[in-house]
C-alpha cells in the first residue's frame, strides 16, 4: 500500500456492542455512524487490496490455496482454477477431489511430498503435471508451508501453485536443441554476426580434423579449399543475406590439406529488430558420394542385376543403327521378350528368388543371340534384343532358339522353375524407320503372341497395330461406360436334364456403346481387366442381377443366379466386404447365389485366389469353374478348391455329335466331377443331339441357344410365365 493509505485496522475492533435476543441469542452489533464509515472505507480498501492480489497472481500464473485441517475445508484463488481449468462450482473443494486433478504418474509424488511434510511439520517444493478438463497437460512448482497450533500440530497449510508450463516446453525445446547440435552426426558450425566461430560440434571436429579451441573466434574461411571463385562467393552471401538462407554443394580442406565434398545449408539468424545476430552452416558430409559418381557413370548404361545393357544404352544402340542405315542399307529386327508366368514366380517364391531366375534368363539370352546383336534389359520381366539379319527366316530360328532354351526347365537353388518366352518381332525398315515405332510395334506383337497362347514368338503386321488401336479406342469409351448406364444385363436359363424344368440363371453383361455400338463381353472385359476398371463394372452387376432375381422370385423363388466374376476382382483386399454388403442388402438368400470364375483367372494366382473363395463359400455363396478345360488345372489344387459345379466350355460341346474326341474329354469332365461330388453344366447346347448325348452321359444341367438365348429381363419374365 503506498504510505499516504489509512492503516488497515483489525474488523473485530468495529463488533464490540452485540445486539441479542430475550433469549440470549445475537441478532448483531451496534456500529456508530463514525465507525460504519470507517468500516466501509477499509472493505473497499480490503476489495481493492484483494482485486490487485488476483490481477498480480493472472499476471504471474501463481494461484494460493489453504488447507483448513481442522474444519477440512480447502480453499484456492481464482488463479488456481484457471490453471486446473476448472469452474469453482465444478469443484468439490477437498484435498482428495484435488488429487483427482494431478496426472496419474504424479499421484504418489504429490500425495506423499505433503503427507511427508505434515508428518515433519516442514515445507516441501515440488514440481508436477496436471491434467486439465480439457485434457490438456501442465506442469505446475508447487510450494506450501504449514501452520501450527499451541501444541505444535498443524493446523492449516498455506500453498502456492505457479504454472511453468511454457517453461517447461522452452527448456525442453532447448534440450532437445542442444542435442540435435551435440549428437548430430552432421557438421555445425555458428558464427556471429561478424562471421567468427563460437561454437562447433563433434562431427565437425571429426570432419574438418580441427579441435574446437583451434577454430573458435575465426573465420570458417580457413577451411577453403579455393574451389569457389569470387562470383560463386558473391552469390552465397547475398543468397544468405536477402533470403536468408543458401545451400549447395562445396569442396573444403581439412586440417591435413585433403579436400572433402560438402552439402552445405547456410542460414542467417535475425533478432527482433531484424538483425542478423548469427550465421549456422550445417556441412553433410558427401566425398564418398561424390567419388562413387565416377563408378556410378559407368554403370548408368547397365542393368545392375543382369550386367545387360539397359533401355537407356538400347535406345542410343539402335538410334545409331537406324543412323548409319542411311548409307549401309543395314537391317534389323527388334526382338521384344516378356517372361511368361514370371508373376506367379514372384508371388510363390518371392522378389529375391525371381531376381536369380532372371539373371540365370539372362545369361541364356546372350548364349543364343550373336556377338552383333544386342541384348537388354527394359526392367522387370522385359528384355530386348537388336538383331541385324540379311533373311527373317535367321530371325525365326534365333526366335525359337531363345524359346526352345528355356522349355527346359531352370534349376535355381535346387528348384525347377518352368517359365517361357513370348516374342514380338518388329523388322527394320519394314515396319518402322524410328526406335519409338519399332518398340511399339515389337511390344503389340509380344501380346499378340501371349494372346495366342504365349511360349511363342510372332512378327508385327498392321492388322496389329489396327487391333492395338481398337483396344484403345474400347478402353477409352470403357471410361465414359463406367459413369453412365451403359451396360445392361441379359438372363439365360440354365435347364436341369434330371428335373426337366428352369433350374437357374446366368447374369451376362451387354454394353451398347453410342460410338462404338455394341461391344461383345469377350473384347471389353479383358480391356477392363487391364484397365482396372473391372472392379466397380463387376459391382454394379452383381447389385443389378440381385435386384432383377428379387422380381423373378415373385414367379419363381427357388430359381439361382449365376454371376461371372474375375480374377482381377478377386485380388482386390475389399472384395469380400463389398459382396457381404451387397447380398445383405440384397436381402436375397445366399445359397440363391453363385459365381462363376474361369478355370484360367484361377490358376494364374491359386495362392490367393483360393482362401477369398473358401471366405465366399462360407458366406454361403457357391462356386462354380467356368470353362472348364480349356485351362491346366491341376487335380491337387482342384481338390483343394471350395467348388459345387464345374462348367463344361462350350468348344468342346459344339461339335460334340461327330467328334469323338470331344465326346471323350467331356465324359472325362463328368467322370471327375461326379467323383468330386460336384454339378455339372455344359454351355453352348445349341442342337437336340447335343442334349440328347449329355443327358445319356449324365450331365445334370445345360444351358444354350437348344433351350432359350440370353433374354432381357422382362423378356425372361415373360419366357417364365
Amino acid at each position: 500500500m503506498a504510505g499516504n493509505d489509512i492503516k488497515l485496522q483489525n474488523i473485530s475492533n468495529f463488533f464490540k456492542d452485540p445486539i441479542k435476543e430475550s433469549d440470549g441469542s445475537l441478532l448483531g452489533y451496534k456500529v456508530s455512524e463514525e465507525d460504519a464509515g470507517k468500516l466501509n472505507d477499509l472493505l473497499i480498501k480490503l476489495n481493492e487490496r484483494k482485486k490487485n492480489l488476483k490481477e498480480a497472481q493472472r499476471l504471474a500464473n501463481i494461484g494460493h490455496w489453504e488447507l483448513d485441517l481442522v474444519h477440512h475445508s480447502l480453499y484456492w484463488s481464482d488463479e488456481v482454477y484457471r490453471i486446473f481449468g476448472l469452474e469453482p462450482q465444478e469443484f468439490g473443494a477437498t484435498y482428495e477431489s484435488f488429487l483427482k486433478h494431478i496426472h496419474p504418474d504424479d499421484h504418489d509424488l504429490v500425495n506423499n511430498a505433503y503427507m511427508n511434510s505434515v508428518a515433519d511439520k516442514s515445507s516441501y517444493r515440488i514440481v508436477h503435471r496436471v491434467l486439465t478438463k480439457q485434457n490438456e497437460l501442465k506442469y505446475v512448482e508447487e510450494r506450501c508451508i504449514h501452520k501450527l497450533d499451541d501444541n505444535g500440530n498443524v493446523v492449516r497449510s498455506i500453498g502456492t501453485v505457479h504454472d511453468i508450463t511454457k517453461t517447461v516446453i522452452y527448456e525442453k525445446e532447448l534440450e532437445l536443441a542442444s542435442n540435435v547440435f551435440k549428437y548430430s552426426t552432421d557438421a555445425i558450425v555458428i558464427t556471429d554476426a561478424e562471421n567468427k566461430i563460437v561454437s562447433v560440434n563433434n562431427a565437425y571436429e571429426k570432419l574438418t580434423q580441427y579441435s574446437a579451441h583451434e577454430v573458435l573466434g575465426k573465420d570458417p574461411k580457413i577451411l577453403s579449399s579455393g574451389w569457389g571463385d569470387k562470383e560463386f562467393y558473391q552469390t552465397m552471401w547475398k543468397g544468405i543475406v536477402e533470403d536468408g538462407f543458401w545451400q549447395s554443394e562445396i569442396w573444403d580442406r581439412k586440417k591435413d590439406g585433403t579436400l572433402y565434398a560438402a552439402f552445405q545449408s547456410i542460414v542467417a539468424v535475425r533478432d527482433k529488430e531484424n538483425k542478423i545476430v548469427n550465421y549456422i552452416a550445417i556441412s553433410h558430409d558427401i566425398t564418398e558420394m561424390k567419388n562413387r559418381e565416377k563408378t556410378i557413370q559407368q554403370l548408368a548404361f547397365y542393368d545392375f542385376l543382369t550386367k545387360l545393357p539397359n533401355r537407356k544404352l538400347f535406345e542410343q544402340e539402335v538410334e545409331s543403327f537406324i543412323k548409319s542405315s542411311h548409307y549401309s542399307n543395314k537391317t534389323f529386327a527388334m526382338l521384344f521378350l516378356d517372361l511368361d508366368n514370371f508373376k506367379w514366380v514372384n508371388d510363390s517364391l518371392g522378389h529375391r528368388f525371381g531376381d536369380k531366375v532372371l539373371v540365370e534368363v539372362s545369361k541364356k539370352i546372350s548364349s543364343a543371340i550373336s556377338q552383333d546383336c544386342i541384348a537388354a534389359r527394359l526392367g522387370g520381366d522385359e528384355f530386348v534384343i537388336l538383331a541385324p539379319y540379311e533373311k527373317s527366316l535367321s530371325i525365326s530360328q534365333l526366335a525359337s532358339k531363345i524359346i526352345e532354351d528355356v522349355r527346359v526347365p531352370l534349376v535355381v537353388e535346387g528348384k525347377e522353375i518352368n517359365v517361357g518366352w513370348s516374342i514380338g518381332i518388329s523388322l527394320f525398315p519394314e515396319n518402322a524407320t524410328s526406335y519409338t515405332l519399332l518398340m511399339q510395334n515389337a511390344d503389340t506383337a509380344m501380346y499378340a503372341a501371349k494372346a495366342k497362347g504365349k511360349n511363342n514368338f510372332k512378327f508385327f503386321a498392321d492388322e496389329m497395330n489396327k487391333s492395338a488401336k481398337e483396344r484403345l479406342l474400347i478402353d477409352t469409351r470403357l471410361r465414359y461406360a463406367t459413369s453412365s448406364a451403359a451396360f445392361t444385363l441379359n438372363y439365360q436359363p440354365k435347364y436341369s436334364c434330371i428335373e426337366k424344368q428352369i433350374k437357374g440363371l446366368e447374369a451376362l453383361i451387354r454394353w451398347q456403346d453410342p460410338v462404338l455400338g455394341f461391344v461383345p463381353p469377350d473384347k471389353f472385359i479383358p480391356i477392363a481387366e487391364e484397365s482396372g476398371y473391372i472392379y466397380d463394372i463387376g459391382l454394379w452387376v452383381i447389385k443389378e442381377a440381385l435386384r432383377a432375381l428379387k422380381v423373378i422370385h415373385s414367379i419363381n423363388p427357388s430359381l439361382t443366379m449365376a454371376i461371372n466374376v474375375s480374377g482381377k476382382q478377386l485380388e482386390n483386399s475389399d472384395f469380400y466386404e463389398d459382396v457381404v454388403a451387397i447380398v445383405r442388402e440384397s436381402a436375397i438368400a445366399t445359397e440363391k447365389i453363385e459365381f462363376e470364375i474361369t478355370e484360367t483367372a484361377i490358376m494364374e494366382n491359386i495362392q490367393s485366389v483360393v482362401p477369398i473363395l473358401q471366405k465366399i463359400k462360407e458366406f454361403g455363396i457357391k462356386i462354380s469353374i467356368d470353362d472348364f478345360g480349356t485351362g491346366y488345372s491341376s487335380m491337387a489344387y482342384l481338390k483343394k478348391l471350395p467348388l459345387d459345379s464345374l462348367k463344361i466350355d462350350r468348344a468342346f460341346i459344339m461339335d460334340l455329335e461327330k467328334d469323338e474326341e470331344d465326346r471323350a474329354i467331356v465324359q472325362a469332365i463328368l467322370a471327375l466331377s461326379n467323383a468330386l461330388n460336384l454339378t455339372t453344366i455344359a454351355e453352348g447346347v445349341e442342337k437336340i443331339e447335343h442334349k440328347e448325348i449329355l443327358e445319356e452321359m449324365g450331365c445334370n444341367i445345360y444351358q444354350g441357344y437348344l433351350y432359350s438365348k440370353p433374354l432381357d429381363l422382362n423378356a425372361l419374365l415373360e419366357f417364365m410365365s
